[in-house]
This record gives C-alpha cells, sequence and structure tokens, in this order.
C-alpha cells in the first residue's frame, strides 16, 4: 500500500508533544505557581493546565487508549498526575529534549511498535485555542483530504493577521481539489522565524502561521523521515524493534547520546514534498511561547485580568505592548 492510499481500516492515533522547557514563560509561570513550572503543565486560565486543555480539546476524536503524550526527562510524575483523570493515557518520557524532530520520531516508533497501519495526528500542548471546533473540523477534513490521495500530509495553518516574527510561515499554493476538499492548498514554502521585512511580505502574500499541528499516516511520516532524517530514523527504527524487550531504555539512551537537537518543520516539512495545508479560522489560536503571546491573545478578557492579578501577587513584573500598540 503506498504512501496515498486511502486509509480505510486503520486506527487513529493522537501524539502530544509535551517535551519542551518553555523558558520564556519560566517567569510568568514562577509567579502563577511557586515554581519554574514548564509551561505545558502551567494553569494559566481556567483550571486545567495547557497539557490538559490539549487533551481535552481533542477527546472527542481520539480515545484516551489512543493518545500518547511525550515529555521531557523528569516530567513524567507530573504528567501523569494532571491526566489521571483520562486514565489509557499513555505517558513517554524522553532521556533529554532533543527539539521536535526526536520528540515525533521518539512517539511514532512507539505507535509503529503495536499498529503498523496507523494514521497519526500531532498536537504540540502549549497552545491556546479558545474555540476548538473550526480546528477539529479541519483536523477531519485533512484525514479525508488524505484518505483521498490529495496529500501525504496535512497540515493546519492560522491566516496571519501580523507580521510575526517568532512563528513559523506557510505558504500556501494551489487547491489540488477544490469539489473534494474545498480549504485544502499546496504547500508552496516554509519560512521559519523570518525577519521583519519579510514577515510583512509574507502577510501581504496571505501566509499562514505554521500551528504544527498535523495528520497523516504514521508509515508516510517514517519515510518522510527516513529520506531527509536518515541517522536519527535508523535509531528509532532500532529502538521500535526494541520496545517492550530488556534493551528497550538503552536503545532509548544510545539515541539520544548521539543525536543534536532538530527541528521537525526545518529539517523535514521544509524539504518534503507532497505536502497540504489547511487554513484554520475563527479557532483564535496562539502559541503562547512568551508572556507577550500570552497576554496579546486574551487582550481585553476577563481571563487576562484574573491573569494579571495573579501573576501580580507572584510578584511577576512584565513590561508589555498591547495589541494596539503594535
Amino acid at each position: 500500500m503506498d504512501d496515498c492510499a486511502r486509509n480505510r481500516g486503520t486506527t487513529s492515533w493522537a501524539l502530544v508533544l509535551a517535551g519542551g522547557a518553555g523558558r520564556r514563560l519560566a517567569g510568568l509561570t514562577s509567579a502563577l505557581h511557586g515554581w519554574q513550572v514548564p509551561k505545558q503543565f502551567a494553569t494559566l486560565v481556567g483550571r486545567r493546565s495547557l497539557l490538559q486543555q490539549t487533551v481535552g480539546r481533542i477527546a472527542p476524536i481520539f480515545p484516551t487508549r489512543r493518545t500518547l503524550v511525550v515529555v521531557g526527562n523528569g516530567d513524567e510524575t507530573l504528567a501523569r498526575e494532571q491526566l489521571a483523570h483520562r486514565p489509557g493515557i499513555e505517558v513517554a518520557s524522553q532521556p533529554r529534549n532533543l527539539d521536535t524532530a526526536a520528540g515525533i520520531l521518539f512517539g511514532l516508533a512507539r505507535i509503529l511498535a503495536r499498529d503498523r497501519d496507523a494514521t497519526v495526528a500531532i498536537f504540540p500542548s502549549d497552545h491556546y485555542v479558545p474555540r476548538p471546533g473550526p480546528l477539529l473540523r479541519s483536523l477531519e477534513e485533512g484525514r479525508a483530504s488524505i484518505g483521498r490521495g490529495l496529500a501525504r500530509l496535512v497540515l493546519l495553518g492560522v491566516p496571519a493577521d501580523y507580521p510575526e516574527t517568532e512563528y513559523g510561515w506557510i505558504v500556501p499554493g494551489r487547491r489540488p481539489d477544490p469539489l473534494e476538499a474545498p480549504s485544502l492548498r499546496s504547500v508552496s514554502r516554509f519560512v521559519e522565524k523570518p525577519p521583519a521585512d519579510l514577515a510583512r511580505r509574507l502577510l501581504e502574500a496571505g501566509g499562514l502561521w505554521n500551528t504544527l499541528i498535523m495528520t497523516g499516516r504514521a508509515r508516510t511520516l517514517w519515510r518522510l523521515a527516513e529520506e531527509h532524517l536518515p541517522r536519527l530514523a535508523r535509531g528509532f527504527s532500532e529502538y521500535a524493534n526494541a520496545v517492550g524487550g530488556p534493551d528497550e531504555e538503552e536503545r532509548l539512551r544510545v539515541i539520544y547520546d548521539r543525536n543534536e537537537p532538530a527541528s521537525f518543520s526545518t529539517a523535514l516539512l521544509s524539504r518534503a514534498a507532497g505536502l497540504g495545508v489547511i487554513p484554520v479560522e475563527g479557532s483564535g489560536w496562539s502559541d503562547w511561547g512568551s508572556p507577550d503571546k500570552v497576554f496579546r491573545s486574551l487582550e481585553g478578557t476577563a481571563e487576562l485580568a484574573g491573569l494579571l492579578e495573579r501573576a501580580g501577587r507572584g510578584g511577576f513584573h512584565q513590561e508589555r505592548e498591547t495589541a494596539a500598540v503594535r
């Protein structure tokens, strides 16, 4: 069966990435919690952490028994505590953080070790999505597009509304099939964290912010990794064969000792062919990578007032610009 075969009969898995340290948000999370909790485990709005919100957001589509959360070294206990109300979720810990390429391949190896025909959707755990409906509908359209053979891998992009220099961008191309998949566009170009002048040109050209939310067949993702990240893919292929065996941990340690950090977007997506992107309108998506991003996305809401009050009690002082000044 080739990469573009229909997904009929396959099972769908969610791979949630929760392995980052969140250092740029450390001052805010420390004020809120009393220690430098990684942002995905922090509760910034409401009563749930960003990780809990992510898992809750995707629960209508992905059962807990097919949800895998990849965390960093030392965070496994905290993740299990936060997800204890969702029995069946698997939490897998990396020996150290090697950026998104290793985190994704680690999760894929564990999924493929038990389900060779799986389809996978990948979700970062540190995003804010106040209106998840549009995002989930776009994800379903992406899965259907792959089933029809219109793309090898489908990403979700958010239409940009200002020239952000700290996000990755996707430049959309043509529509492969306006009737079968009206929202799907080909991927013309990736740009990672552009300088200000290029960001302005990307905004004018209708560029999308790259959410790193994507879906595709697990074996398709693996073949892309073998093509563009061969050393890392070889290591994780050996690890996949060792999952459940006595040398599983040693195989994993060797991979993380012998490889350098690599971004999945830069090292793989920017070089791969046959990718599609669906623009997601109306979700309110924001990548909460810094206090400024948090404040901007909550501007004018009661949630922002509550957050600032909590942070102020914790001694957090942050000079910030409002969205109106930007």
